[in-house]
């Protein structure tokens, strides 16, 4: 039996000794990460690498700078955007196996990274679709919150004595579309572990991803944004620290990659952390599973 007292302490013990995954996926992450960097590099060193307009963007933003210098080399950052398409399209893929690996052996005691495999190639497909309808249904949410409010925002600005009333007005309609978004986030991550436990068909998931949800709305909620607060302080520390050293010697950034690639990795555990976490909410009565 796993009440809610507990699952914080079970998820974080569970999450910490799954650091095997996550290696894993640090190194995927890393490679496709610096595919594009390698890209990029190669695009701007032939290109603009010895632009001065480098130089006055490094120093502060100027809009005029920025403008011109777009205009000047526009023509040698188009194709890496062109490119960039197609790497967010191998980055879906690759995320939604990441995803699946994750998902099956959250709220389990495997720790080899044999599961993680093993769980992303049983699980991709069934992913994808499931995938691909919370993204139509994200796409569907971002629209009704934002589009009336950018037919609404000109008008707003004549009417309201002060811009600030739009500014809130953004700013509230802003907190409501984070939370939406969290919600649609849970709903998946529920919808998922449905599919992995009884492999029901994706519309019988989603289903009964929402039905398990509405049962305990508020846990999950305070999991989703507990987990949120935790990721929001450790960017905060992270700033703190960029600002207070200043990275003014080689020494100091190459302590600062170290943090900052060690912040990643424990990014990606706080990730495996949550997903047990929304495991054990969604079953509470059943003990952690074993898988080979």
């Amino acid at each position: 039996m796993t009440n809610r007292q507990n699952v914080f302490s079970i998820s974080f013990s569970l999450g910490l000794r799954q650091w095997r995954i996550a290696a894993i996926i640090y190194f995927i992450q890393l490679c496709l990460a610096m595919t594009l960097g390698m890209q990029a590099h190669s695009v701007l060193e032939s290109s603009i690498g010895n632009s001065l307009e480098i130089n006055k963007l490094l120093a502060q933003y100027d809009h005029t700078v920025l403008t011109d210098f777009l205009k000047v080399h526009g023509a040698s950052i188009t194709p890496l955007i062109g490119q960039l398409r197609w790497l967010l399209l191998v980055w879906l893929i690759f995320s939604v196996f990441i995803n699946a690996g994750m998902l099956y052996c959250a709220g389990t005691e495997q720790t080899k990274a044999r599961a993680f495999l093993q769980g992303g190639a049983e699980y991709f497909f069934a992913f994808l679709k499931i995938s691909f309808i919370f993204l139509i249904l994200i796409l569907v949410w971002t629209m009704a919150i934002w589009l009336p409010m950018l037919l609404f925002m000109e008008p707003s600005l004549q009417y309201f004595s002060s811009e600030k009333y739009t500014v809130w007005l953004a700013l509230s309609l802003m907190v409501i579309y984070l939370v939406g978004l969290a919600l649609l986030f849970i709903w998946s991550v529920i919808s998922r572990f449905v599919k992995i436990k009884t492999d029901a068909s994706t519309a019988s998931c989603i289903k009964k991803g929402w039905a398990i949800f509405r049962k305990n709305k508020a846990g999950f909620l305070i999991l989703m944004f507990g987990f949120a607060a935790v990721q929001i302080a450790l960017l905060g520390f992270y700033w703190l620290l960029e600002a207070l050293t200043g990275m003014t010697s080689p020494g100091l950034i190459l302590v600062l990659f170290v943090v900052q690639q060690a912040f990643v990795f424990f990014r990606i555990q706080l990730r495996q952390i949550l997903y047990s976490g929304v495991c054990y909410l969604a079953t509470p009565n059943e003990a952690p599973r074993h898988v080979s």
